[in-house]
């Protein structure tokens, strides 16, 4: 009986140093200590170019600042809610480099991207479109008037 109890304590505890093992984030940082973890917005998209404070939170659209997403290949654009207009894009105003795709993702329902896409959309829709040319493209939600946002493509 004994031995069963050494046993397991035995066992959980290399289980439990192990798993301590992998769990720094730190790999070849030169760092030492906990990792500290990211905290996202929920209306962050996951490509990782950041909207600006207004987006989601009243506009206006598109916000008066570009995100910089040059040097991306795809960058996300959410298509959201927003208590205060109804509709939102997220990040609602960005600067690209010629030939990235933008993929506009529906996080919630009953909008279109007018010039791009006319179609009123569910949420889980996605439309991707490359921009090819420098220049700059305005697109709005026909729907909501408030919701606009521009893409400059260098």
């Amino acid at each position: 009986m004994r031995r069963r109890f050494l046993l397991g304590t035995v066992i959980t505890g290399a289980t439990l140093l192990l798993a301590g093992c992998g769990a720094s984030g730190n790999s070849g940082s030169g760092q030492s200590g906990a990792a500290t973890p990211t905290i996202v917005a929920a209306n962050t998209p996951t490509s990782g170019c950041a909207p600006a404070s207004t987006d989601g939170n009243g506009g206006p659209y598109p916000a008066a600042s570009s995100s910089n997403c040059t040097g991306m290949k795809t960058v996300e654009v959410d298509v959201i809610n927003d208590p205060k207009t109804t509709g939102a894009f997220s990040p609602s105003n960005i600067t690209v480099s010629a030939g990235t795709t933008v993929k506009f993702v529906w996080k919630s329902s009953g909008h279109n991207l007018s010039p791009f896409h006319d179609g009123i959309e569910a949420e889980g829709y996605t439309f991707s479109k490359t921009f090819d040319k420098s220049g700059n493209y305005p697109y709005s939600c026909q729907v909501h008037p408030a919701q606009n946002g521009i893409v400059h493509v260098q």
